[in-house]
């Protein structure tokens, strides 16, 4: 276990970055194509989509996560804990209401209203997950 906190410890700063990159893509590019995909491809696109993205973005979490605690553990100075406050940020944001609107749009389809839900609470993730990556940069 030390190994792989170690493992990730070292490489938080790219592991940050690159959720930070995804999140960019996801906003700018991927949620706004998701109202212009028709009604009848939308079911199996945002299948795909979600079951894909699923495998890049949950390890990466995960091991943030788990970084960002044991951060609080062994350093424990104010940035640490503004990071770790972040991380669980995201997290609560993602799985309350963000996987929510992914998991309606599931069940109902194409809906406007839900894409314009998920795009417009996912800045709220985009922004705390670019404050994360200054934070860890700063850390660095």
């Amino acid at each position: 276990m030390n190994l792989i906190l170690e493992f990730i410890h070292e490489h938080i700063l790219a592991i940050d970055f690159a959720l930070c990159i995804l999140i960019w893509l996801v906003q700018v590019i991927i949620y706004p194509v998701l109202a212009v995909v028709s009604i009848d491809a939308f079911p199996r696109w945002h299948a795909i989509y979600c079951k894909r993205i699923a495998y890049f973005v949950l390890p990466l979490m995960i091991a943030q996560l788990f970084e960002s605690a044991a951060a609080c553990f062994f350093i424990g100075n104010t940035t640490v804990w503004l990071k770790f406050f972040c991380v669980l940020s995201v997290w609560i944001f993602t799985f309350l209401v963000s996987a929510p609107c992914h998991h309606k749009l599931s069940k109902s389809g194409k809906d406007v209203f839900l894409i314009d839900r998920l795009v417009s609470t996912n800045w709220y993730r985009t922004v705390l997950w670019t404050l994360i990556v200054f934070l860890s940069y700063y850390q660095y």
